[in-house]
């Protein structure tokens, strides 16, 4: 439901003098810290302030204004190669979502994803074909996961997915569906092939841990499970880090 905007309640209008540059510096400020009643009051009162004197149906307005702030939420959080989150949107995101699991008594699991051999793809093919791998990998993360999990391409090679779960063995479905999800992808595309290193980690309900916590948990796991890879592939390396 949308929130009632009261314009003569607000405390803080602005002045009829702002500049461009002001009002797109406190709407971006608030796209990205503000809440929708919050930003909804701000742009009343910037309408007010700045455009009122417009022959244009205040209602019109206002609209024009709070798509521009739906714009500028999805710029300040989204990744803009994958429309995934970005950092900052999952930090957001996946805070929201531990609190609402907290607070219900349900677990969590947080999925740390690499993209191996980025570097060598990008080098050796371009950062066009790098890119398309990106793209792909974001692609069966949503295969895999629901709409309502929280998705995100933290930089770089690097890709994360919280999901809630109070099933134990979720995390291995989950992990069976990711490497089904990756080989049909390299099944049905030319080279370069895609590979992705996983960890993850549990969110325990009873405790106290934040999405930062799950974050550092998780990508050590990814890093055992791309070291396990490697030292497969080369057993050479095995004997080198056992000596």
């Amino acid at each position: 439901m949308d929130a009632i905007v009261d314009v003569s309640a607000a405390p803080h209008r602005p002045s009829t003098n702002a500049s461009s540059s002001e009002i797109a510096n406190r709407l971006s400020a608030a796209a990205m810290d503000a809440d929708e009643g919050t930003v909804k009051q701000m742009l009343a009162n910037l309408l007010l302030g700045q455009v009122r004197r417009s022959d244009e149906p205040f209602p019109s307005q206002l609209g024009v204004l709070e798509h521009l702030f739906l714009t500028l939420r999805s710029m300040a959080l989204t990744d803009d190669l994958t429309n995934l989150y970005n950092r900052r949107g999952f930090l957001r995101a996946g805070t929201r979502l531990l609190s609402a699991a907290s607070r219900d008594k349900r677990g969590a699991l947080l999925f740390y994803v690499d993209v191996d051999d980025l570097k060598s793809i990008n080098d050796s093919a371009g950062h066009a074909a790098g890119d398309s791998v990106l793209t792909r990998a974001a692609q069966v993360l949503r295969a895999v996961f629901r709409d309502s999990d929280v998705l995100g391409r933290l930089g770089g090679d690097e890709f994360v997915a919280l999901a809630p779960a109070t099933d134990p063995v979720a995390a291995n479905r989950i992990l069976h569906r990711l490497r089904e999800a990756v080989a049909a992808d390299n099944l049905s595309r030319a080279e370069p092939s895609l590979s992705l290193s996983v960890g993850f980690a549990q969110f325990n309900p009873r405790k106290q841990g934040s999405i930062s916590d799950l974050l550092r948990k998780a990508d050590l796991a990814m890093y055992e499970n791309k070291l396990a890879k490697l030292l497969q592939a080369n057993p050479k390396l095995r004997s080198t880090r056992c000596g």
